[in-house]
């Protein structure tokens, strides 16, 4: 089959976890696999010329990728979210009518945003693939062929670290992400604070930019920065021994969020203390492969434990990389996607 993905970045994680991982595998396949790729991301823009002109090479882009969908003539497409980041539906519907087949992939809470372009998008699909159970709900008011498929990482990318590699003497407990969501760190920096007052450790954050962390009180915490790339991501998350997620209790879309750290975390073999909000509270229930912490004493607790207990930290990461290797790996996801490509 002829399949195109139309996505938001080259950047955006949800591109980078849920489309891009998945065109070698189906073209290892059979499958003639193109990617269409939104430049700069539909979240960016060109600082030198702004948001405005920005938008006009947006959608330039975009309609010389639709002039080769038209070549191309896909047998499905498969969008991601929406062609662009506001209300408009017409080149989305342009590259559902290029096709026989469209299946849309719905990974966080658009809808909240975009609620009329969403439900029209899932409506004109022939299948909706979402990323956890809160989104599958929403989706199934409006279409009944929904296939749940979890935000995944490759496994020959991401491999299990050397248990006590730490470059430090001092365990490390880490945090990576976005810069939109690096002020999250906020709801774990007491407890932080209160740790580095009893123990020894260091807290690596890799992001794109330091800037949010001037808004957070880290005071007294060893704290190391490093600037984020594909290229070294694993690099720093193998210098890991302890993961961060946390998310505020307060906002709605937190609940739809799919939960990508804790996936690259446990991929590695490192426990996670991360808020029990969305899939993150179905992954830590019985703390196998981590903690929930839901205020600050939880927080510190947990953190407490696994800074004092490496042995409980191994375990927790060997069931961890279990946990993604039945379940949160494209490897035990491919024959899920094709079926849902190929369709019936």
């Amino acid at each position: 089959m002829r399949i195109g993905f139309v996505t938001l970045g080259a950047n955006v994680p949800s591109t980078r976890f849920r489309f891009y991982p998945y065109e070698k595998p189906l073209a290892d396949r059979g499958h003639r696999v193109s990617v269409w790729t939104c430049y700069p991301s539909v979240y960016d823009y060109f600082t030198t010329i702004g948001w405005r002109f920005s938008s006009h090479i947006k959608r330039a882009s975009r309609l010389v990728q639709y002039s080769q969908a038209k070549w191309f003539r896909p047998d499905t497409v498969y969008l991601e979210r929406g062609v662009f980041h506001d209300q408009s539906l017409w080149l989305d519907r342009w590259f559902r009518n290029v096709s026989r087949r469209f299946v849309l992939d719905v990974d966080d809470a658009i809808f909240l945003q975009f609620p009329e372009k969403t439900r029209q998008l899932i409506q004109w699909s022939d299948h909706v693939v979402v990323s956890n159970q809160p989104l599958y709900e929403y989706v199934s008011q409006f279409h009944s062929k929904i296939t749940e498929i979890p935000t995944c990482v490759s496994l020959e990318r991401y491999r299990l670290k050397a248990f006590g590699s730490s470059e430090s003497s001092k365990p490390v407990i880490g945090w990576m992400g976005t810069p939109s969501n690096l002020p999250f760190l906020v709801h774990c920096a007491p407890a932080l604070r209160r740790l580095a007052k009893e123990l020894p450790f260091k807290l690596l954050v890799v992001s794109n930019t330091s800037e949010p962390l001037k808004a957070i009180d880290l005071q007294g915490v060893d704290l190391q920065f490093e600037t984020w790339s594909p290229q070294v991501e694993i690099q720093w998350l193998h210098q890991m021994d302890i993961g961060l997620m946390p998310l505020p209790a307060d906002q709605e879309w937190m609940r739809y969020k799919a939960a990508t750290k804790l996936v690259q975390y446990m991929s590695i073999g490192i426990p996670a203390v991360a808020s029990p909000i969305g899939v993150n509270a179905t992954i830590l229930k019985d703390n196998q492969v981590g903690f929930a912490a839901a205020n600050d004493q939880q927080w510190f607790e947990s953190l407490r434990t696994l800074l004092l207990a490496p042995d409980l930290r191994q375990r927790m990461g060997i069931a961890g990389r279990a946990l993604v290797e039945s379940k949160y790996c494209i490897e035990a996801n491919l024959d899920k996607l094709e079926q849902v490509l190929v369709g019936d």
